[in-house]
């Protein structure tokens, strides 16, 4: 699956949160900024990983912004074996 732009990853996270999509800048907080729970967020990480956008569990207690998510997720994606044609 080719990266998604984070105009896309703001979309998706607008969406999974019930959020205004103007809402969703890199420096939101989950928590404070978008007012969601852990169990939304759970959830989030869920439908993303379902989606193919793949952020490391190990690296999941990072996330504070929407930002962070992002940032985890692109690393995650440059870190990962492209196939061989």
């Amino acid at each position: 699956m080719p990266r998604i732009t984070f105009e896309e990853f703001r979309r998706i996270v607008a969406e999974e949160l019930d959020v205004d999509e103007s809402r969703v800048v890199p420096e939101a907080s989950f928590l404070e900024d978008l007012m969601a729970d852990s169990i939304q967020l759970v959830e989030m990480m869920l439908h993303l990983e379902e989606m193919g956008i793949l952020i490391p569990i190990e690296a999941a207690w990072q996330v504070r912004t929407v930002g962070d998510a992002y940032r985890l997720y692109t690393e995650a994606m440059e870190s990962k074996p492209r196939p061989t044609p």
